[in-house]
């Protein structure tokens, strides 16, 4: 409770000291590219060059399992379609061979209903385990063969719980195969199965959301890593048959207060309990020689939630997610303190945590994300998978030193030795990246070009190098990851300082606009000058198209000319980059907060249409299945906290339209003109977020025109701002999400998919004119930019996307190369208000200074008009009361759910690759 107070009550950073360099992307002015055979560049702008050999397997492998004998490595590839499981036979041999079970690029549910991460192989190499998922079952197969040989399933009724709905995860089988043991996420339980009878012995209580599970060496003691914080619970006084009347109009408490912890039983809010909670964040070790696994203890790992570190209190626990142990040890990886946590297993107890950052430069600014982790078999060296710099960090177990970093692909998720100790096996779990997918030169492959699907996984196997060896790979890690210069303090005029507090910057105020789905080349691939395929850009100008059942069409219309205008009077850039594959990462990465393994794993799972809530389900985890609505959750919360956190306790004022409030387990209707949505269940809001949010600005909730929520920013701005004795705040972050697309809803103004792009396209241009007539606009920049980028096709890559400023302190038509990615608007944000970086990411980001200029151009901007047979303005605000006058101006339905997303670019895919044989039978 000690730790948790100090949350409500952030500390204040003091202003930045004044550092000797600056760190940028690794990539430059070089757009980023796929390179199976030398240097990839990913999103981020760093560099892969896996170490050893590369086997290409199926998207997000994050589960691994070697067999006894070292001949069989198998993962669990648990993200979109394919979901499957990969078999390499030969793994440790040059010629490693491959089966895919089930083959091809969609699910056949006859073979694999579901799978997540767990796996195991029998001793004889006759039987492979797979964890089912929320398919609530063990699936078994011939590893040999790739036949089904059956399943165990995993419902039960035990102590009076139900665990009829249920997520099954990581597991671990005995050495002489007889006893399995599995957890279930969401039912919070561990599971003992006997693999002769196929019968679940024991179920066992869990803490949170358990995520990782190992036996010790003698087997005599199991451990389970618990990543949860919450056991959320909807509110006590709703009425299901009558959820509009009864829904909360706003989420329930501040995250760290008193609220929170207590609940408010007359408002109808349940408890959350202390995040610092022995169920929360921690490992529980088991003693197996009794006739049931016994709880012995529970452990907190990592850095508590409120925790002083350096100058501020821990906002996010430690994440506890791996675990791997040797005679004497048990090593824990913490997703979020970018350590490894060392139990001693006589004392139970915390002896050592180990930090593995290569970079002193970048002192205890977060982002390594370490993931899965193993022991060579001499119980030497501990291998660990850190996800956030693409590498594997080599730690001496003796001296519990880390020795060394080895490059691999993107996310390394999981690690396993050779069984002689003389090979390692890393799954890449976003192995190369997506590469671009579409474009005049461009071949549909048979996965299409949905971003997901794209993202094929590697499996890196090499030879484990000697110190010598590390060495040189270290510094290589270091290279692929940093790029730094050393700077002297100098005078400079240049509106975004150096560094933070290197000078002052006239800029003083910033808004932060998102937008939804769209790449570079859709709405920019026709503008001169920069790097763009015309042939791909549907949303540009002089477009034809058609509606659905092409019963209407129009030809030659500028489908958004607002974005072409503001392009060509301020800049943008062509080597932009989403971090983000799809929304539900992408709503992370926008308020600086980066995925740890909780999210990246859930994130696919639910794109793939293996995790969700179910309104059935008695199991206690089931509601921390957010799926990709546009918040963050305690699970995901950073050590540091997001740009809420970090604008707080540094003391600079915000207000914030739309930004993070869009929960799971929602109620919404094309009548909610207010909010967008209803709140069903007791998920805290950060707190600083809770207090200056607009209550009245609509959040993502596709019925509700981008139209309204610029009138309702205008408004609200103009109240609160405008006048004497009033000051804009430093921060402003508004959402515009209609360019995300949904059905045609012509009685509502829609009636083409290009509405929804006009809607959103007339609104950011009235919201620019807006706030280039107002007081602050002398002082002002305006950043435009997509959550992700998974709505549409690139030519250079899937991950492309929109990178707009807009200020009088704005290089004039002007396309930037430099390559940028969502780090780099956070670090333009520090650096003009003068405050430290949050993160890796923030702080290794090439900063935007190259788009603006010292010589300002106060001239304002002039929205222009959209054409009313694509988009009636009117139309679509008449059910909200609003008017709107054309002539002065002048002068959700649907959520983002993958099955859409993909449905979607299936449509397009199909319909491109009938163009592509029409056009070959015509030459």
């Amino acid at each position: 409770m000690k730790h948790l107070l100090i949350i409500t009550a952030l500390l204040a950073a003091p202003l930045a000291q004044a550092q000797k360099w600056v760190a940028d992307s690794p990539a430059g002015k070089a757009y980023i590219s796929k390179n199976k055979n030398g240097v990839t560049t990913i999103p981020n702008g760093r560099f892969l060059t896996p170490y050893g050999q590369q086997h290409t397997v199926a998207p997000h492998p994050y589960g691994l399992t070697v067999s006894a004998d070292g001949k069989l490595a198998v993962t669990a590839n648990s993200g979109t379609s394919p979901l499957s499981i990969s078999i390499l036979s030969q793994v440790l041999e040059q010629q490693a061979s491959i089966r895919q079970i089930p083959e091809g690029n969609s699910t056949d549910k006859g073979i694999l209903e579901a799978c997540f991460m767990g796996l195991a192989i029998a001793p004889d190499n006759q039987t492979m385990y797979v964890a089912g998922g929320q398919a609530n079952k063990i699936f078994l197969f011939d590893p040999q063969t790739g036949d089904s040989k059956g399943s165990i399933a995993c419902e039960a009724q035990d102590n009076g719980l139900d665990y009829s709905h249920g997520y099954i995860g990581d597991m671990t089988l005995s050495k002489d195969g007889s006893t399995l043991y599995a957890v279930d996420q969401i039912g919070f339980r561990l599971l003992v199965i006997d693999t002769k009878t196929k019968k679940i012995l024991h179920n066992v209580p869990t803490g949170r959301y358990p995520f990782g599970v190992c036996l010790s060496p003698n087997e005599k003691r199991i451990y389970v890593a618990n990543v949860g914080v919450f056991e959320y619970k909807p509110f006590t006084d709703l009425d299901k048959k009558n959820l509009k009347e009864t829904g909360h109009k706003w989420p329930s408490t501040r995250y760290g207060s008193k609220e929170m912890i207590e609940g408010i039983p007359s408002e109808g809010v349940p408890p959350l309990g202390d995040p610092n909670a022995p169920e929360a964040f921690s490992v529980w070790s088991y003693d197996l020689n009794g006739p049931k696994p016994q709880i012995k203890s529970k452990i907190k790992t990592g850095i508590l939630v409120g925790q002083l570190v350096e100058d501020f209190p821990a906002v996010g626990g430690s994440s506890p997610n791996s675990l791997a142990a040797t005679d004497d040890y048990v090593f824990v990886s913490n997703g979020n303190n970018d350590c490894v946590s060392v139990i001693d297993m006589k004392k139970d107890t915390i002896v050592e945590n180990i930090f593995l950052n290569p970079e002193p430069r970048l002192g205890q600014l977060r982002g390594i994300i370490p993931f899965g982790l193993t022991v060579s078999p001499d119980q030497n060296r501990l291998y660990v998978a850190e996800s956030g710099i693409n590498a594997v960090a080599v730690i001496d177990i003796p001296t519990k030193q880390v020795v060394g970093h080895i490059p691999v692909g993107w996310f390394p998720s999981k690690v396993k030795t050779s069984p002689d100790g003389t090979k390692l096996i890393v799954t890449n779990a976003k192995g190369l990246g997506s590469g671009p997918n579409g474009g005049r030169d461009h071949t549909l492959g048979p996965e299409g070009s949905y971003i997901g699907s794209l993202m094929k996984g590697t499996v890196s196997v090499m030879d484990i190098p000697t110190d010598r060896e590390l060495k040189e790979l270290t510094l290589k890690v270091k290279d692929n990851n940093f790029r730094f210069t050393d700077v002297a303090l100098k005078k400079s005029e240049h509106p975004i300082p150096l560094y933070p507090g290197a000078s002052e910057s006239p800029i003083k105020h910033i808004v932060f606009i998102s937008k939804e789905n769209r790449t570079y080349d859709e709405v920019f691939g026709q503008h001169e000058g920069g790097n763009g395929d015309s042939t791909i850009a549907r949303y540009g100008l002089r477009k034809d198209f058609s509606n659905k059942a092409n019963t209407l069409s129009l030809k030659g219309v500028d489908v958004m000319p607002n974005h072409a205008a503001l392009a060509r009077q301020f800049a943008i850039s062509d080597n932009f980059y989403c971090d983000s594959d799809v929304s539900a990462d992408g709503h992370r990465w926008l308020v600086n907060t980066y995925p740890n393994e909780w999210v990246e794993t859930g994130t696919t799972a639910a794109y793939g249409g293996q995790r969700s809530m179910r309104s059935d389900s008695k199991a206690p985890g089931n509601l921390a299945f957010y799926g990709s609505t546009g918040s963050i959750y305690p699970e995901d919360y950073n050590e540091a906290g997001s740009i809420w956190d970090h604008l707080e306790r540094n003391k600079k004022d915000f207000f914030n339209f739309g930004f993070g409030v869009e929960m799971a387990a929602n109620y919404s209707d094309s009548t909610m003109k207010h909010i967008g949505e209803l709140y069903l269940v007791n998920y805290p809001l950060p707190a600083p977020l809770y207090d200056k949010s607009s209550r009245i600005f609509p959040t993502y909730n596709m019925s509700i025109p981008d139209q309204f929520r610029a009138d309702v920013f205008m408004d609200e701005f103009k109240e609160k701002w405008i006048g004497e004795d009033k000051t804009l705040p430093s921060v402003l972050t508004l959402m515009l999400p209609n360019d995300h697309g949904t059905r045609e809803r012509a009685h509502a103004g829609f009636p083409f998919t290009e509405s929804y792009m006009a809607d959103n396209d007339l609104a950011l241009g009235r919201t620019i004119e807006f706030l280039s007539h107002t007081p602050y606009w002398k002082n002002m920049l305006i950043v435009v930019t997509e959550d992700d980028p998974q709505g549409g096709v690139d030519h250079v890559d899937a991950h492309r996307s929109i990178l707009m400023t807009i200020s009088p302190y704005v290089k004039r038509n002007y396309v930037g190369h430099d390559h940028y990615s969502f780090g780099s608007i956070f670090k333009t944000f520090w650096h003009i208000l003068g405050i430290p970086y949050l993160n890796q990411y923030d702080a290794t980001a090439t900063s935007l200074s190259d788009l603006l200029t010292a010589t300002p151009d106060f001239t304002p901007y002039r929205a222009v008009p959209i054409d009313t047979r694509l988009f009636d303005p009117q139309k679509a605000l008449d059910p909200f009361d609003e008017e709107f006058d054309w002539k002065a101006f002048s002068e959700s339905e649907e959520m983002d759910r993958t099955e859409t997303m993909q449905k979607r670019r299936m449509e397009d895919d199909e319909n491109l690759r009938k163009k592509n044989k029409l056009k070959k039978k015509q030459k």
